[in-house]
Parts: structure tokens; sequence; C-alpha cells
């Protein structure tokens, strides 16, 4: 990633995921924001989190501690305050196999200064495509031809 993710996060945003990689709590950062963080062109208002264990309480330790309130009674569970409302809970991924497996084979990227771990870009393609959904059905062509650059680029050491 270069600069231009330094404003994906905003500050509250950083200081929770960063509260939850200081926990040890394990989550991945996927669908959309998690395919632009590769390189994919589209857009997203949201930013999907995949948790290990939606009853960890270390969840809502971070999110205090960022300002914000991590609601469990809500399905899927929410975070808002401070954090505001751009982090969508997900608790599980058309197609895709447990939570362990998918986080074995996680991208580690730095998004604005915070270590975090994202669904590869072939994964998301195959969640999407098995989600069915209209609104995933029209960007997964587009996921495919970026993903299609990005493993040219590599192959040719760009």
């Amino acid at each position: 990633m270069d600069d231009a993710d330094l404003e994906f996060l905003t500050e509250a945003e950083g200081r929770f995921l960063a509260a939850l990689n200081a926990s040890g709590v394990r989550y991945l950062l996927v669908g959309m924001s998690a395919a632009l963080l590769q390189g994919a062109r589209g857009a997203t208002e949201d930013v999907d989190l995949w948790f290990e264990s939606i009853a960890d309480e270390r969840i809502g330790d971070a999110a205090r501690a960022a300002g914000g309130f991590w609601v469990t009674r809500a399905q899927p569970p929410r975070l808002g305050g401070a954090l505001g409302d751009r982090f969508d809970v997900v608790t599980d991924m058309s197609g895709l196999p447990d939570f362990a497996v998918e986080y074995g084979q996680a991208i580690d990227e730095v998004v604005g200064g915070v270590p975090v771990k994202l669904l590869p870009l072939s994964r998301i393609i195959v969640s999407k495509r098995a989600a069915g959904r209209p609104k995933d059905d029209a960007v997964v062509h587009a996921l495919e031809t970026a993903l299609e650059v990005i493993e040219a680029l590599k192959r040719s050491g760009r």
C-alpha cells in the first residue's frame, strides 16, 4: 500500500484496530474494503470485520478504549460511538470454510500505521460468487479483472 491508505481509517477506527491487535483478538478485514486495499477498483461505504469469535469480551474492551461501544444483543453485533457506523461485523462468509482456515491464508498489510490481516482477493471473489446477491454479482467481474492484473504485475516483478 502507498500513502493513499493513510486516510482509510478514522483516528478512532485506527485506535480500535490497534487495541484489537494489542489484546490478541483475531479478525480479518473482508469484503470490498479488503479488495480495495489490495488494489481493486471500486467503492464501498463500510469496512467489514470478521472476528474469530464475536463472544470475545476483548472486542468490547477495544471498542471502549477507542471511545466506542460494542453491542452484542444486535444480530449481527454492532460497533458505534466514536467508531461511527462504518464497521460492519460479518459472522460468516458465504462459500468459505471456517475463520481459522481463512486466517491462515490472510495477507498482512499496514493501513494507516495499523497492522491488519486482509482476506485475499481470490477468497473475496469466491465468497461474493457464493453469496449470489445482486450487489456482489455486480462487482465480481471487476474483482476478477483486478486479480488478474495484480497477479500479472507480481509475475513481472512490479
